[in-house]
């Protein structure tokens, strides 16, 4: 068997400074995944908000197409239903003037065989 080795004071502090070089080594890669954490990080955030302004803008456009749509929409049944009410007004007015007609010609048939009674009774 070989006789334990004792490290002497000068290959110790080798050990500790290869230690402190793995463990700066550390740190340093520990810093660089936090700064490209916090890159990604502010990178997705971005690529979020560039999303949600596109899809707001998105939103708004085909918003203003439908409103556009609806007025017009509303317009042409607002169009209809004017030339509905006069043809409506018109039908009435005719309605009423033919009634009326027919009621005075109603009125002047009795009064012709009324006149035409007298006649018939006082000539006759």
């Amino acid at each position: 068997m070989t006789d334990p080795r004792y490290a002497t004071v000068e290959e110790v502090a080798v050990v500790r400074e290869r230690v402190a070089r793995v463990e700066g080594v550390q740190d340093n890669l520990r810093d660089d995944m936090k700064h490209q954490n916090a890159l990604l990080m502010q990178a997705v955030n971005d690529n979020a908000a560039e999303t949600r302004r596109e899809m707001n803008d998105r939103f708004s456009a085909l918003q203003e197409k439908q409103d556009n749509r609806d007025n017009d929409l509303s317009s042409r049944l607002g169009r209809i239903e004017e030339r509905e009410a006069a043809r409506d007004k018109r039908m009435m007015f005719w309605a009423v003037l033919i009634t009326g007609l027919l009621g005075w010609g109603q009125i002047g048939d009795a009064a012709w065989r009324g006149v035409c009674n007298l006649w018939n009774g006082a000539i006759g």
